[in-house]
């Protein structure tokens, strides 16, 4: 079993180690600033529950909007999105799970090396469930034949709408209540990925035919401008500009500006700039110790009684809390 410890945060050298029984090759796109800092906070944990199955539970919040490309080895997966709004691509089909899309769950029979990619936002969350299912534990199951009735070597996608009971029994692997570590939660674990494993397939196999929603064809393809924004934003340039300013310097209207940018991140341009300085600010504080009217002044306030008020709306804490050693800058006055 590989997994992060929860409350650290998962940084890029991580992610790819939790990852790797899982994929061929990984590329994950980030802010290059952000190499070493955690781009995912929460905890995500991959265990080999039997030969050639192994279940990946992953409980986290995306915080600059990572993007992972990487290539699959044939096999089965088996996706439920019990939070938050997954987007993801199998080879040309790009589909959204969740409980706010099409369906929740869904299963992607993959007969050869398959390319995938999952496109986060800033600041979403997501408590997600993916079982994977090797060839050769397919064989030893009596499922061998699904991997071949799919067609030639493109990737077959299934969406369903899993048991009540079943998104129910999901639900209770993320209770925080429970100690993760215990024999009980383990044996949950692993009747969960049967259950899971069971009902998906039983799914495939009643439907036989693929069905699924697909997002437009070039949902997913990145915004030339809106990633020049995003490294403006992330270089430092963008910091004194005002959205005008940064809508000219792309060569586009404010409005037109400010709905493209909502449309791909979720949210308004202006409450993510806000929280994105105030977020380098708290890193600031926190590691290098910088005065609070230094932090104000990164963040973009000319006041810090201002920058001090905003601050605790967004943490919780004062700024100069994040600057004592005996404070612990994620808890809630």
């Amino acid at each position: 079993m590989t997994e992060s410890t929860p409350g650290q945060g998962i940084n890029a050298s991580q992610l790819q180690a939790l990852s790797a029984p899982l994929v061929i090759t990984q590329q994950l796109e980030f802010p290059a600033n952000r190499k070493r800092m955690a781009l995912l906070s929460g905890y995500m944990k991959v265990t080999e529950l039997q030969p050639g199955m192994r279940l990946r539970l992953a409980n986290v919040q995306d915080h600059y909007g990572l993007t992972s490309r990487a290539e699959l080895p044939a096999g089965i997966k088996i996706a439920l999105v019990i939070d938050g709004l997954a987007r993801i691509r199998y080879g040309h089909e790009c589909v959204e799970l969740g409980p706010g899309g099409p369906s929740s769950g869904l299963v992607a029979v993959l007969p050869s090396k398959t390319q995938f990619q999952r496109q986060g936002k800033p600041g979403s969350r997501e408590q997600t469930l993916t079982l994977t299912l090797t060839p050769q534990w397919l064989a030893r199951h009596g499922f061998e034949h699904l991997l071949m009735s799919a067609d030639g070597i493109a990737p077959a996608l299934w969406q369903w709408q899993p048991s009540s009971h079943l998104q129910e029994q999901a639900a209770n692997l993320f209770c925080s209540e429970t100690d993760h570590d215990g024999p009980f939660y383990q044996m949950a674990f692993t009747g969960f990925a049967l259950s899971f494993a069971s009902e998906a397939l039983g799914h495939i196999t009643a439907e036989k035919e693929p069905s699924f929603v697909t997002l437009p064809g070039n949902a997913g393809i990145p915004d030339a401008q809106l990633t020049r924004l995003m490294n403006l934003i992330d270089s430092g340039q963008a910091r004194r500009a005002t959205q005008a300013e940064l809508a000219r310097e792309l060569g586009m209207s404010l409005s037109n500006l400010q709905r493209r940018f909502r449309a791909s991140f979720g949210e308004a341009l202006g409450h993510y700039l806000r929280r994105h300085y105030l977020d380098a600010a708290r890193e600031a504080l926190i590691r290098e110790r910088i005065s609070v009217e230094a932090a104000a002044d990164l963040a973009g306030y000319t006041s810090a009684t201002n920058f001090a008020t905003a601050f605790r709306r967004e943490f919780g804490v004062a700024p100069s809390d994040c600057r004592s050693p005996v404070t612990n800058p994620a808890k809630k006055e």
